[in-house]
Formats: structure tokens, C-alpha cells, sequence
């Protein structure tokens, strides 16, 4: 029994071993259903996962951790955040055995809360992941402490991508975030995009072709994206 529900999107091309395996983690008010939308469109090498988040919201959306703004800041609820961590943790573990993927080409593609618990899981397991697409979310300051040390991280290769004019959670979080990841010394690319909270066409195009770039660097050229 995997930790979490979730839909799959099973590998649609061979790569002459086991799959990747991309895990999509949606907002808050999202759940398993948003970012597989865009499963049609991930390179077909895949094996593509989205969870639904733990705790629900009001029927239908979902939340990896409360998030209160009473204060006129943000205030995370700190074990909710943790919880939804360690599960995340073993969800993919889980997935990696139940369906064979490759335990050393695990990708994230988190959006806003997504992009948050991302950035934690990346920080503090580096091991079980590849890489990752982080898009309009930001690194919690609990978790900043609890990074693993520079050697532990520099197998990664990040994509950061945010809006400009983004009113839930500015840009500066994002550019703390890069920060952050550059001292670890961890490779990674940083876009700017026009617009607010959100995923939009040429955020989606870039990450994908980034992902794609990811796993051909991996395998040898013969089982490359079928033309």
C-alpha cells in the first residue's frame, strides 16, 4: 500500500534498463489531478507519478501543510511540514519498488507547496533524488539548517523558475532559494518568467525540455527520445 493516492502514467518508450521516475507535487487547493495534465507532454522515458497531498482543505483540494497568515506573516504548521516530508520520503521509495524505476534517476516537478516540500526533500535526502523543477515555491527556514553537507548534494541538477510579478510569494524567495542551492554548490539554472503565481506555457516547455536534457545525459544515445 503506497503512502499516498496518486495517478501513474506508465513509461511509453524503453531505455534499456529501469525508468526515471518523476514525481509531480501539486499546491495548496491542487491535488493528484493538476500537473498530470501535462503527462501527454513528459518525455516518454518516464515513469510519471502525482501524488495527492495528505490533508485536505475543503473537498477535492488538498495541502502538504497548513499555512497560517493570522500574524500578517506566513506561520508554516511545523508537523504537518514534517509529516508530509517523511511520508513523501517513503511514497517514493514505495514507487521506486512497486514499478522497478531507476533509484538513481528520481526527478521532482513541484509547483508552489509542491516546490517547497521539494526544495526540503532535496535538502535533506539528497540521495534518493536526481534532480528537479521548482517553480514559484520557496525553501522553508526550518529546513535551511538541516541541509546535507555540499558533497551530499553535488550529484543534483536543479531548474528554478518563477514569475516576476508573483503576489503569493515573491520572487526574492525564489532568489534565496538559488542562493542557497549555489553555495552547496549544486548546478543549477534560474529563469525569470514574466507573470504571477502560476505555471505557464513557456514555464512547462522549458521544464520539460530540462527534464529530457536530464535523463539523455544518463542513457547511452540508442535509447534516446524516439524521433
Amino acid at each position: 500500500m503506497l503512502t499516498f493516492e496518486y495517478l501513474a502514467r506508465h513509461p511509453l518508450a524503453p531505455t534499456g534498463g529501469r525508468p526515471p521516475l518523476l514525481v509531480l507535487l501539486h499546491g495548496i487547493g491542487g491535488n493528484e489531478v493538476g500537473l498530470f495534465d501535462l503527462a501527454p507532454r513528459i518525455d516518454p522515458r518516464f515513469l510519471v507519478v502525482s501524488p495527492r497531498a495528505p490533508y485536505e482543505n475543503t473537498p477535492g483540494r488538498y495541502r502538504w501543510f497548513d499555512v497560517e497568515f493570522t500574524s500578517g506573516r506566513p506561520r508554516v504548521n511545523a508537523e504537518e511540514a514534517e509529516s508530509a516530508r517523511l511520508r513523501a520520503l517513503q511514497f517514493i521509495n514505495d514507487v521506486v519498488m512497486a514499478y522497478g524505476a531507476d533509484p538513481r534517476q528520481v526527478f521532482l516537478f513541484g509547483f508552489s507547496q509542491g516546490a517547497t516540500l521539494a526544495y526540503s526533500l532535496l535538502l535533506t535526502a539528497p540521495a534518493r533524488m536526481r534532480g528537479a523543477v521548482l517553480v514559484a515555491g520557496r525553501v522553508l527556514p526550518e529546513v535551511a539548517p538541516l541541509a546535507a553537507d555540499r558533497a551530499a548534494l553535488r550529484h543534483l541538477t536543479l531548474l528554478i523558475q518563477h514569475g516576476r510579478e508573483d503576489p503569493v510569494l515573491p520572487l526574492t524567495r525564489a532568489v534565496a532559494a538559488r542562493d542557497l542551492f549555489a553555495d552547496l554548490g549544486v548546478p543549477l539554472g534560474f529563469r525569470e518568467h514574466p507573470g504571477g503565481h502560476q505555471l505557464s506555457d513557456a514555464m512547462t516547455d522549458e521544464a520539460l525540455e530540462f527534464l529530457t536534457v536530464q535523463i539523455d545525459r544518463a542513457m547511452p544515445r540508442e535509447v534516446a527520445s524516439p524521433a
